[in-house]
């Protein structure tokens, strides 16, 4: 496929249904040592926003998915690398839809990440990492595929952490506290966390 095609689908039609963003994690896990400047793994079409408008399924309606399903599909999508194809109108689209799709902390783990694999698969927990094309940032993105709201603890080793690493959630845009050994992480029910961890400089 690398020495073929610049971009190759690695699945079918993916649809604003849980079962078909859950799917894809084994997939996208598969894929990812093949993932590369210029030779990509597409997961499809973001189902994000407004859609259905002359859908082949469906009538006119905004995304099915939860906003927690929304940030875990997007967090996916971007550790692990894959092409980002807004599936949406994006004029009709509400506003919280557009603030996901134009985080800068979070497409920055797309732009200058490395490296990109799944790590760990245990029950509910998915967690998958990445280097920072710095050389010293790193990127950790826990998924709960849990149909209820869940804590897990994430020891910061497992995502090549050091223990005095500034910790912050890019959605939300905020340091995380942690003990120096774990991260204790909340999510919702098909929930994410998409984490950057460096340095502590003290600077913002």
């Amino acid at each position: 496929m690398r020495a073929n095609a610049t971009m190759w689908r690695v699945c079918d039609d993916l649809w604003d249904r849980w079962e078909d963003v859950e799917a894809q994690f084994a997939r996208m896990a598969r894929w990812a040592p093949w993932q590369g400047e210029g030779r990509w793994a597409d997961a499809d079409m973001l189902p994000l926003g407004r859609i259905g408008i002359r859908a082949e399924r469906g009538e006119d309606r905004l995304c099915r998915l939860t906003r927690p399903e929304q940030i875990s599909l997007l967090t996916l999508w971007l550790i692990s690398r894959s092409p980002l194809m807004m599936g949406g109108d994006l004029p009709t689209s509400p506003p919280e839809t557009v603030e996901l799709l134009t985080n800068d902390e979070a497409l920055a783990v797309q732009w200058h990440s490395t490296g990109n694999r799944e790590v760990l698969r245990e029950g509910d927990l998915v967690l998958w990492t990445a280097d920072d094309t710095d050389g010293t940032t790193r990127y950790a993105a826990v998924f709960s595929l849990a149909d209820a709201p869940r804590r897990f603890r994430v020891p910061l080793g497992s995502v090549g952490a050091r223990p005095g690493d500034r910790v912050r959630e890019v959605w939300s845009r905020t340091d995380t506290a942690h003990d120096g050994r774990h991260l204790t992480v909340d999510l919702p029910a098909h929930g994410a966390a998409l984490y950057r961890l460096a340095e502590d400089t003290g600077r913002e």
